[in-house]
């Protein structure tokens, strides 16, 4: 009976020896499978990454590998995703080159060619009298003031759209700029049979911002509204303090803006009416300046415009802190 129960022991002990060395070589077979699939893995990650090295692949990867690998994936598709973006946005501003020089090449042409046109009559004695000369130098002048204006114009977007570009900002009244503005241009509405009316609530509203740049942003809207106002009786300068920001506000009661001009407003050289801006001196490039720098104030303006009124509505707050 003794015997038994020793064989039965040993028995057990070989069968339990037997079990743990299955687990073990079982466990080291796993380990081995799973490290060969690993490389597996890494090797096709390599070819993946290599591949689009060489073909310049800008596609993401759906791979999906392990967890530990995964990040690597992840990555690499981030980083597709920021080249895509980087590589849209340089077309972006190439394109947006290309309709600059475009642009401006067409505004400075008719000019120019008038000035040289007309000098060139003078040049070539092409004339009866001195009075005739004073006539083709005039209109040479004009178109001369009139390429001056564009440079001018166009210098001072290229300044303000700069990265650059620094806000000298102080504490200032915004019910009192605009008074003064009205002041400066009443003279000028007069002649337009206009009347420039001012409110502000409350009566004295102090914020921070950069007068000089603020300045030139209403005085482009209000000659935008004197010049292009068609048949207005008055124009509107309203400022209105709401919580930590200043809303102003410049409207005449003229012809309304086209609904599919609207949108189009603020972009570089762009006339609703082109021949009535070339008329009148018009760059395009007023409202894209004004925008420019009411955005580098950190504030917002937007165009609404109907039969009673076009209005430009700009968002400031109240302070804003310098660069």
């Amino acid at each position: 009976m003794l015997n038994l129960q020793n064989n039965w022991s040993l028995l057990a002990n070989k069968i339990w020896t037997v079990g743990v060395v299955l687990i073990l070589e079982l466990c080291l077979t796993c380990v081995i499978v799973l490290s060969t699939f690993h490389k597996m893995e890494l090797v096709q990650i390599k070819q993946i990454l290599h591949k689009a090295a060489i073909d310049d692949q800008t596609k993401q990867v759906q791979t999906k590998v392990n967890s530990s690998l995964q990040g690597i994936i992840e990555s690499f598709n981030l980083l597709i995703l920021n080249m895509d973006q980087h590589a849209e946005e340089q077309r972006q501003s190439e394109k947006s080159k290309d309709e600059l020089i475009s642009n401006v090449s067409h505004d400075i042409r008719t000019p120019l060619t008038s000035v040289i046109g007309y000098l060139g009559l003078i040049e070539g004695k092409n004339f009866n009298d001195l009075n005739q000369i004073l006539k083709y130098t005039h209109i040479a002048y004009k178109k001369s003031l009139e390429m001056q204006n564009l440079v001018n114009s166009l210098f001072e977007f290229a300044n303000v759209q700069h990265a650059t570009s620094r806000l000298k900002t102080t504490k200032f009244d915004m019910a009192q700029m605009l008074d003064q503005l009205s002041a400066d241009f009443e003279l000028e509405a007069n002649k337009r049979g206009m009347e420039i009316i001012v409110n502000s609530t409350p009566d004295k509203i102090m914020m921070q911002g950069d007068t000089e740049k603020l300045g030139r942003v209403f005085n482009n809207l209000i000659m935008n509204a004197l010049k292009y106002g068609k048949g207005a009786t008055h124009i509107w300068l309203n400022a209105e303090q709401k919580d930590k920001e200043v809303v102003v506000t410049v409207a005449n009661n003229g012809q309304p803006i086209p609904e599919d001009s609207l949108k189009h407003v603020f972009d570089r050289f762009y006339r609703v009416e082109d021949s009535r801006s070339k008329k009148t001196g018009g760059t395009g490039l007023g409202l894209a300046i004004a925008q420019s720098m009411v955005q580098l104030h950190g504030g917002t303006i937007a165009v609404t415009s109907d039969k009673e009124k076009t209005s430009f509505i700009s968002h400031f707050p109240i302070s804003k802190s310098k660069d």
